[in-house]
């Protein structure tokens, strides 16, 4: 039915409300090395890989082996503290299956290591919805470069054109924005006002349904324009 058409899921603050843990592992990390590890900096950089993340928080003077290392440590802590905490958030079900149902590819393009999106996505028992899972592993460039929705879409066969990113963060909106792609905004980690370079923006996606789809895509009932 609806074949040509690709809903990509970013996997932190869409699927499920991660930011808590993320920055309580994130601060249990920085503790441990000695720096500083506030909100505002969790909230600017939140959507970014964790080396660029580590490097941004440690400065300049480390070095490689040691981000990695400490980057590694981070989300090893977060998945530690994420055992049997994941719920979807509201909406996220009820979505995923009417898009199936309906045909559309789905597919999930998230910055976080190939673990974490395993463990979200077998704890939800969602992953075999998804017709491409891309993570930071897939990609060299994270957002705002557009590589991790642009490898979904080729992997699913879709043109860019024809996908529609569904983020909270607005280095997300920008890497969306970057691969020419329609945009569906939560308010789950940003305020709104973050995240108007959307076209739509919402609280969660309980609050979206096909015909939202259809007509961000363009699309009228009853056929595929």
């Amino acid at each position: 039915m609806f074949e040509e058409y690709c809903i990509i899921f970013d996997m932190d603050g869409v699927l499920a409300d991660t930011g808590p843990i993320h920055f309580e592992s994130w601060k249990k990390m920085a503790n441990e090395i000695g720096v500083k590890f506030t909100e505002e900096f969790f909230e600017k950089t939140f959507g970014q890989q964790s080396p660029p993340i580590t490097r941004k928080l440690v400065g300049p003077e480390a070095s490689e082996e040691d981000i990695i290392k400490w980057a590694n440590r981070k989300e090893l802590y977060y998945r530690e503290m994420v055992q049997n905490k994941l719920e979807p958030l509201p909406g996220v079900l009820k979505l995923i299956n009417i898009l199936k149902e309906k045909l559309f590819k789905l597919a999930v393009g998230s910055s976080g290591p190939k673990e974490n999106v395993e463990l979200l996505l077998n704890s939800l028992k969602i992953k075999d919805y998804f017709d491409a899972i891309i993570t930071a592993a897939d990609v060299k460039n994270g957002k705002p470069a557009p590589d991790v929705f642009l490898i979904a879409a080729e992997r699913c066969n879709v043109k860019p054109i024809n996908c529609i990113v569904i983020e909270d963060a607005p280095v997300g909106i920008d890497a969306a924005n970057n691969a020419e792609m329609k945009i569906i905004a939560l308010t789950t980690t940003h305020a709104e006002k973050e995240l108007q370079e959307a076209d739509i923006v919402v609280p969660n996606l309980s609050l979206i349904d096909l015909d939202d789809i259809l007509e961000l895509f363009g699309i009228e009932q009853g056929g595929t324009n």
